[in-house]
């Protein structure tokens, strides 16, 4: 049945607009794995989509499609911003470039337009598949049996775990991992598919709790943690099944451990948080999360400096640069981003950059209601944890959070078939 779908859907679409698909998919599966491979797919799946006549068909989704709309407009405000950056013109062009994803979301609406379920069902069990790939890379690293990957250290204890991502952004694919395995754990019918899935799920959490460290992650999990726990409870209101009780207070017990030994494993980041914290406002030190008040702090004074329009593109290195001379410790550090996507947004295109941003993330929850499920849960569950993770990185700039969100947003927000196949 799936095979005849496959062939339906290879007959129905022009042969540009079947490679346009292709090359979409290969650049969202090789995020977790492999730069280049994300930065050749995302190239041919953009110059076949240009070339597709089927793109051409639909352009008027440009203007119609809210998504496209949200996503056209803060490109275009960016791009705009040049004409009064504050950066060096270079920098700022190279900074721009960093955003140039942005374009691809507009694009994938076209090409994607109105795809049947094979495209979601390939697109979520491949992101499963190479995320489990790097899980267990990551697990192995940290184990000692491997040493893969150009970020993993050996010797450095915080980077056992890192294979071709740091903490920051495979935290936060572990996060989505774990939401994934769940999510398919409860649509397949297998008991052994299950218990699989189940597995990655809880391999996953120990990875994100334990092994990665990544703080943003973490608190991504435990969410979603907290989220499934809700809804295993959710149905006992109106039934009286005492085994599924019972299962319910051992899935509590265990999280309940987990978070235990989160806080309380060797390096837990989580409980370093405070003590970071602290160790800025008392001494200066440079501590991650002190470093982070810093910029906060320095952007919060760019935006009122021009609070309209911003500083420009690009303009944050320069501007950070000048706040950093003659101080000391983390007063002194200096860097392209605060680490922060709203700050970021408000300090090149002030409060219309915010604003923008801000209409983007709502229109793609808005259009996530409107596309069945799974590709709707997907979608709000990524949204979920990207919206709550740039409030403390600047996930939209950052090479893979802002690819994942981009080609996931694009391919499942145009599924409007109604034919199921899991």
């Amino acid at each position: 049945m799936k095979f005849e779908y496959l062939t339906r859907e290879i007959k129905s679409v022009h042969p540009l607009t079947f490679l346009a698909r292709a090359f979409a998919l290969l650049a969202l599966f090789s995020v977790p794995l492999s730069t280049a491979g994300v930065n050749i797919g995302a190239t041919l799946f953009a110059v076949f989509a240009v070339l597709s006549p089927d793109v051409w068909r639909n352009w008027r989704l440009l203007f119609t499609n809210r998504v496209a709309v949200a996503a056209i407009a803060l490109a275009a405000v960016l791009t705009l911003s040049l004409a009064w950056t504050e950066g060096d013109r270079a920098h700022a062009i190279d900074f721009l470039m960093k955003y140039r994803k942005l374009v691809y979301l507009p694009l994938l609406i076209l090409v994607f337009n109105n795809c049947t379920q094979i495209w979601t069902t390939v697109a979520k069990w491949g992101m499963f598949s190479t995320f489990t790939c790097l899980l267990l890379l990551s697990t192995s690293n940290w184990l000692g049996w491997t040493a893969i990957g150009e970020w993993h250290s050996d010797i450095d204890p915080v980077r056992r775990a890192w294979v071709f991502k740091d903490h920051i952004a495979a935290g936060i694919l572990m996060a989505l991992l774990f939401y994934l395995a769940l999510n398919l754990a409860t649509q397949v019918k297998s008991l052994t598919a299950k218990i699989a899935l189940y597995a990655v799920a809880l391999l996953t959490l120990i990875n994100e709790l334990v092994m990665m460290q990544g703080r943003t992650g973490q608190i991504i999990v435990i969410l979603f943690l907290l989220g499934y726990i809700f809804s295993y409870f959710a149905p006992l209101r109106n039934a009286k099944s005492s085994k599924r009780l019972l299962g319910g207070v051992a899935l509590v017990a265990a999280a309940a451990g987990f978070l235990f030994l989160a806080v309380h494993s060797p390096g837990s980041r989580l409980a370093e948080t405070h003590s970071e914290i602290r160790a800025f406002e008392t001494s200066n030190e440079s501590t991650s999360m002190g470093i982070r008040i810093v910029y906060y702090q320095r952007s919060l004074k760019l935006i009122a400096e021009r609070p309209l329009f911003g500083h420009g593109v690009g303009s944050v290195q320069e501007e950070f640069e000048a706040f950093a001379r003659n101080h000391t410790g983390a007063k002194a550090a200096t860097g392209a981003n605060p680490h922060n996507e709203f700050l970021l947004m408000g300090d090149q295109l002030g409060i219309v950059g915010i604003a923008l941003f801000v209409f983007l993330l709502v229109q793609i929850g808005r259009s996530a209601f409107d596309v069945p499920k799974p590709a709707r849960q997907i979608v709000l569950a990524y949204l979920f944890a990207f919206s709550i993770g740039c409030f403390v990185n600047s996930l939209l700039l950052n090479f893979t959070e802002g690819n994942v969100f981009i080609f996931l947003t694009g391919i499942f927000l145009s599924f409007r078939a109604k034919e199921v196949s899991t």
